[in-house]
């Protein structure tokens, strides 16, 4: 078996949730009080203005499109919250995955499974 199935295979336990546009997408610190940068989905882009440094450990929350303020602080509580770590060039963030070994990239997470290219500030590299 040629190493791109097993990468698919490992690829498909992750499973976001669904992403239609207007989907808010938060980076926000691992004890969830400081929020780094903050998106939408639209047009099949995730474009943050702004994203934290280099090495900073995250946790990415996903919230469904046209939410207020108050169902918003509802669902914080079942929110999906991925943990990671921004990458050394500040382009991706690597996200930690139970019962794997090793981080899965953000950035292919959301190409692959939601067909959403990831764009960040002018700067970052890959």
């Amino acid at each position: 078996m040629s190493i791109a199935f097993f990468l698919m295979l490992g690829q498909a336990v992750f499973q976001l949730p669904a992403m239609p546009e207007g989907t808010e997408v938060r980076i926000v610190s691992v004890d969830l009080l400081t929020v780094y940068a903050s998106a939408k989905v639209s047009d099949g882009h995730l474009v943050f203005g702004e994203f934290p440094p280099p090495g900073t450990e995250v946790r990415v929350l996903i919230f469904p499109p046209d939410g207020d303020v108050r169902s918003k602080a509802a669902q914080l509580a079942g929110a999906t919250a991925y943990k990671g770590t921004v990458t050394p060039g500040g382009a991706d963030v690597q996200l930690a995955v139970e019962g794997r070994s090793r981080p899965l990239s953000l950035r292919e997470i959301l190409l692959e499974e939601r067909e959403i290219w990831l764009d960040l500030p002018i700067g970052r590299s890959l």
